[in-house]
């Protein structure tokens, strides 16, 4: 295999030619008016890369080679998964340059159309939608793409899925932006003076004039004209000569969807036209606000589900509320069986008062025997005694008259100290016992 030498002027690269050191040419992917891009392999890392050089003789002009260099800058400033991947950057030995890129797989939107016609519109508006994506980024750093069509927006097969992906980015224009820090040399200015560059189908009326204050506005006019394409397999405006179709761009307006089909809402007829106006002011002023109008137009099956870029971008359908509502539901479910629980525990509470030891054995857990009650012994009986009958004393005769004065005054004189009587013996042993209360009576002890 033979290292890369010089750029041959056939532009033909052999099959096992190596650049760099490093890339092994397998083959051709493609060609444009100004440049070549090529299947290779990268040596160490063993994976497939595409190779994109310039054409032999354009590749002498330092103009179209600075070019070249500013639009891997500038897209290697961007993490959008929807815009292509720049891995390396590099010269010949012959001082052109090349960009090594990821290799896609896949098919362009302009290849689609041609085979398939006009595409369902949920689809075309979801592809529209990615596309907006990428461009969102590259407008906040200041870059507008200018060459926006069809050819260049290619549909990778990932294992995501059918993911948008923006390519050449080569006429791009950095016009300042959020970060700053893109500067390209003082002789690689993007076009000559007076220079119309881009597709003529997609170009808005300020970029056919080569307007300097171009912006990127002028993006959001080739995305209508593009989405115009996809639903009708018909360009915005179309004439047999150049000079024809920029003159219908400049003076007409582009005709009805409802003249392709009237299907078409005519909602989508509104936003088309609202991206086709002549003064940028009166178009969607970003590619965010864009995106927005066309929401309602894309499915669920059909909007992407990744985003990389890090950029917030309201492109994705408002959330439904019906989760929130069905949330609420079963909420209010759980309480409702809650509050039922509760009163009948409630009455089963009411219906048991007091659970003893004997009815939690009987009624409870009657296949369990109840506890034996401990029974109380008998009290000891106090001993029997004989009564004791008081022996009636002998009738004294009545005292005299002066016999009772005297015993008076001996009363009065000298109280009675008598002592109390003795209680009988079955009272004293009754006075002696343990009051019943007292747990260890009540067991015996």
């Amino acid at each position: 295999m033979s290292a890369l030498a010089s750029t041959p002027a056939n532009d033909a690269f052999p099959a096992g030619t190596i650049i760099g050191n490093k890339y092994r040419i397998d083959g051709l992917l493609g060609s444009g008016g100004m440049g070549v891009v090529y299947s290779a392999m990268h040596l160490e890392l063993d994976a497939h890369v595409a190779i994109k050089v310039l054409r032999g003789e354009l590749a002498k002009n330092d103009e179209l080679s600075s070019q070249m260099l500013f639009e891997a800058r500038a897209v290697a400033r961007l993490s959008s998964l929807h815009v292509v991947r720049i891995l390396d950057v590099a010269r010949l030995p012959s001082g052109a340059p090349y960009i090594v890129m990821e290799q896609l797989r896949g098919t362009d939107l302009a290849t689609l159309i041609e085979k398939s016609g006009p595409l369902p519109i949920s689809d075309a508006v979801a592809y529209l939608r990615q596309a907006c994506e990428g461009l969102h980024e590259a407008h906040q750093l200041g870059i507008v793409h200018r060459d926006l069509k069809p050819e260049n927006l290619f549909l990778a097969r990932t294992p995501e899925g059918a993911v948008l992906k923006i390519l050449d980015f080569g006429i791009s224009k950095y016009i300042g932006g959020v970060g700053g820090g893109l500067r390209r040399a003082p002789r690689s200015t993007l076009t000559r003076s007076g220079r119309a560059v881009g597709s003529p189908f997609y170009m808005s009326p300020e970029q056919m004039r080569a307007d300097p204050g171009l912006d990127a506005r002028a993006d959001i006019w080739s995305l209508g004209a593009i989405l115009y394409e996809l639903v009708t397999a018909r360009c915005p405006f179309e004439a047999d000569t150049p000079a024809a179709l920029c003159a219908k761009v400049m003076a007409d307006d582009a005709p009805s969807l409802h003249a392709f089909s009237a299907s078409i809402p005519v909602q989508l007829d509104e936003i088309l036209h609202r991206c086709l106006e002549k003064d940028p002011a009166q178009r969607f002023q970003s590619v965010a606000e864009l995106a927005d109008a066309l929401r309602d137009f894309a499915t669920a099956e059909a909007a992407p589900t990744r985003y990389a870029s890090g950029v917030e971008l309201r492109v994705e359908p408002p959330p439904s509320s019906r989760g929130t509502h069905l949330a609420l539901a079963g909420v209010c479910l759980m309480l409702a069986l809650a509050g039922v629980a509760f009163w009948q525990l409630q009455g089963t509470s009411a219906a048991h008062p007091t659970l003893t030891a004997s009815t939690l054995a009987t009624e409870v857990f009657p296949s369990r025997p109840a506890p034996p009650v401990p029974k109380a012994e008998p009290e000891p009986s106090a001993p029997a005694t004989k009564p004791v009958v008081a022996k009636r004393a002998p009738v004294a005769p009545s005292p005299t008259g002066e016999e009772a004065e005297a015993a008076a005054d001996v009363s009065e004189a000298a109280p009675s100290a008598a002592p109390k009587p003795t209680p009988p013996a079955w009272q004293r042993a009754a006075n002696n016992r343990r009051p019943t209360s007292d747990p260890a009576a009540r067991y015996g002890l």
